[in-house]
């Protein structure tokens, strides 16, 4: 009689077992693992991160909304996201590991703008190890938009802090002459008949740029469907948020002339935010205006 023969057992058996059974988990509790994993690991520069949007001196006010804008985002496409193909990556696993690497050098080297952005790094990894890459890319605009509760680069900020005072104190001269007020400036020092304004850092327009830049981020998400006019309103941001900081200047000079009081307190904060709101309209009829100008064109075309 023959002897049965026992099957052999590769060794290569045993850990495909474990990664067969890796992928009978959920693809949800697997993204909730890694997301649980990720607060842990990164819960000092969150805690960092959490704490510059109620700096002063950053400028991030705006930071606070940004998580729950994005979430927001991903929302609403949860009907599209639902019918991709969950194709995890093995190279979102080399992002997830070049994430922590970033991390730790960021940390070595008191680089905070670089351990900051490891945290998007990271998630990008981890969505794309778990769900595959086209989540990625379909949730790209919610991750992108991830990028505004960051402050820039030190360098960065302080060159841009530096100009918009120069160009806010030199536009704010302009229109002060142009209305008839004698002013001098010396600078970012504006003088003008019995009182003496300074355009500091925080009046620089640092602060509704980066509000307004936010807004526009969001407003293009659900109301603009072209990319080219997207950034178009993007770009326009800039010089808006410019102007409506310049008025904010012209405001504070001509309240000066009648009240000196209006210059400090909560007069000269509420002219900050009516700047941004006003800079927020023009954004608007920016928006309005692109509109018009290309059904014109269609028109002249057709």
């Amino acid at each position: 009689m023959a002897t049965p023969v026992e099957p052999k057992i590769s060794e290569q058996s045993v850990p495909r077992r474990g990664l067969q059974r890796m992928s009978e988990v959920p693809a949800s509790v697997q993204a909730v693992v890694i997301g649980l994993l990720l607060l842990i690991a990164f819960w000092p520069i969150l805690l960092g991160l959490y704490g510059s949007w109620f700096d002063d001196y950053a400028n991030m006010e705006h930071g606070i909304l940004v998580i729950p804008a994005a979430a927001y985002m991903a929302w609403t496409k949860r009907d599209k996201l639902a019918t991709l193909p969950i194709e995890p990556s093995k190279r979102g696993v080399v992002v997830l590991v070049w994430g922590a690497l970033q991390a730790m050098l960021g940390i070595a080297a008191h680089w905070i703008w670089v351990s900051r952005t490891s945290v998007l790094v990271s998630l990008v990894g981890a969505i794309a190890a778990v769900f595959g890459w086209r989540m990625v890319k379909e949730l790209a605009y919610p991750l992108g938009t991830l990028i505004l509760m960051i402050a820039p680069p030190t360098f960065i900020y302080e060159r841009m802090t530096l100009s918009l005072q120069l160009i806010a104190s030199r536009l704010g001269e302009v229109f002060l002459e142009v209305l008839g007020y004698s002013v001098l400036r010396e600078g970012n020092i504006l003088e003008l008949p019995g009182v003496k304004l300074s355009v500091e850092e925080a009046c620089s327009g640092i602060r509704s740029l980066t509000a307004i830049f936010f807004m526009c981020v969001i407003y293009n998400y659900f109301f603009v469907e072209q990319r080219s006019m997207r950034w178009l309103i993007l770009v326009m941001a800039i010089p808006i948020a410019i102007l409506g900081n310049a008025l904010r200047i012209l405001a504070t000079g001509i309240a000066s002339q009648y009240d000196p009081a209006l210059v400090t307190g909560v007069a000269h904060e509420a002219f900050g935010y009516v700047s941004i709101a006003a800079a927020a309209a023009g954004c608007l009829l920016v928006h309005i205006l692109l509109i018009s100008i290309q059904k014109s064109w269609r028109a002249h075309r057709g």
